[in-house]
């Protein structure tokens, strides 16, 4: 008999053990540009996603609603003005250094390493393996650390390797490299409905070619058995609104640059930065503040805290941007951008800029309609998964503790110990 119930112990304590060695893994999909509604379509593959986990009514991204700023902000769980990665270009009015494109941003370590922590590096400090493929941040070193796995952002990898691989790659590392979280970066929809619209054929058709490959996601998940401990979250980091041709606002109207303007950040989405050559008045300003009813311009001292674009040196003096579907250049040359259909950038209060939250997985409920979170708040998601302390961020449990499930075992390295002293202490009873 008490052999028996020896031998019950053990099995119990194996079981326990097995528990406990299946850990959480994440992956986070950005799908660039994915409004929260959808854009009014029935994407099946998210559709099943909201049946078999949890979809939020939307997702309040950061200002300024940018790829790089916004992406950095879910990575970080910092707003922009505390993460310091603040616009899609990188710059320096002091040094005159700044960057053209997009790409050429992702590979400045200083723009990103300022003392933020993005999850990878948060996981990989604490003992587990991560990896990036194009996501903002992961091609540099933050505090001295990369991702264990990486593929870089650039112009030839966007346009060559396909979603499709993408997505296979993430499930070889998951299961050859023991990757416990990866993050895979779409560029669609949004590159398509920025040079075709939202509504268009081809815009529409990206869409759901998008959607397609979220579904092969969950299918490779399945037939790898990695559905069992693996919780995916689709989030995208900005909406997107149609641009009106002739709603257009052009800043040498109002002010001379060329006399007035030190240095200036603008021709790229719908806002500007500036510093004027003359920091004692407030010439250009004045000219600015009250120039168009659909071009707000603040100083930055006096930008709305809501926005948390303000407490960060990086940020210029005058800040400017305009209404959701005009656009901005700096002079008449540089209008009009004939390749810009769509595009975002705006002020996040507006519903168009809202973005999308979907996620599955064993640590979500099934078909569970949450409420809107913050973008802030996945940092502290992913790392409550992955069993890790996370580092000091602007993001709340609060808001999206709902959605996860309760019943699902979710046993730390700290309960772990509990188990096994529990069963040794039974053990031990059990011979007296």
């Amino acid at each position: 008999m008490m052999k028996y119930k020896f031998l019950t112990i053990i099995c119990s304590f194996l079981l326990m053990c097995h528990l406990v060695a299946a850990r959480q893994k994440v992956i986070l999909l950005l799908a660039d540009g994915l409004r929260w509604d959808r854009f009014s379509e029935d994407l099946p593959s998210l559709m099943r996603v909201e049946e078999n986990g949890v979809r939020a009514e939307w997702m309040d991204g950061v200002f300024v609603t940018l790829s790089c700023p916004s992406m950095y902000s879910i990575a970080t769980g910092l707003y922009p003005e505390n993460h310091g990665a603040i616009h899609n270009l990188y710059f320096d009015p002091v040094t005159r250094e700044r960057t053209y494109n997009y790409y050429a941003t992702l590979d400045k370590a200083e723009w990103f390493d300022t003392g933020a922590e993005p999850v990878w590096v948060t996981a990989i400090m604490q003992g587990l393996n991560a990896a990036t493929i194009m996501y903002p941040g992961g091609q540099v070193p933050i505090k001295g650390i990369k991702p264990n796995k990486t593929i870089i952002s650039t112009a030839e990898n966007i346009r060559n390797y396909k979603m499709k691989d993408r997505v296979d790659t993430t499930i070889s590392w998951l299961q050859d490299d023991d990757i416990d979280i990866a993050f895979i970066y779409f560029d669609n929809p949004d590159a398509y409905y920025h040079v075709y619209g939202i509504g268009s054929v081809n815009g529409t058709a990206k869409l759901y070619e998008v959607d397609a490959n979220i579904g092969y996601l969950f299918d490779r998940l399945a037939e790898t058995g990695l559905d069992q401990n693996t919780n995916v979250i689709i989030a995208s980091d900005h909406g997107h609104v149609n641009v009106e041709t002739e709603d257009y606002i052009i800043l040498s109207d109002y002010v001379d640059i060329e006399a007035d303007v030190d240095f200036l950040i603008a021709d790229y989405g719908p806002m500007f930065q500036l510093v004027p050559k003359n920091t004692t008045d407030d010439k250009v300003y004045n000219a600015l503040k009250n120039a168009h009813p659909s071009l707000h311009v603040y100083k930055r001292e006096d930008m709305p805290e809501r926005l948390h674009y303000r407490d960060n040196l990086r940020i210029l003096p005058i800040v400017g941007f305009v209404d959701p579907g005009w656009h901005m250049h700096s002079r008449r040359g540089l209008h009009p951008l004939a390749d810009v259909a769509s595009d975002h950038g705006y002020d996040n209060k507006w519903k168009d800029m809202k973005s999308s939250f979907y996620a599955q997985g064993p640590y979500f409920k099934k078909n569970y309609r949450a409420l809107a979170l913050e973008s802030v708040d996945l940092y502290n998601l992913m790392c409550e998964i992955l069993d890790i302390e996370p580092a000091p961020n602007n993001g709340s449990r609060d808001r999206y503790v709902d959605m996860l499930d309760s019943s699902t075992s979710k046993l730390t390295s700290a309960s772990l110990m509990t188990v096994i002293l529990f069963m040794l202490s039974t053990i031990i009873l059990s011979f007296n």
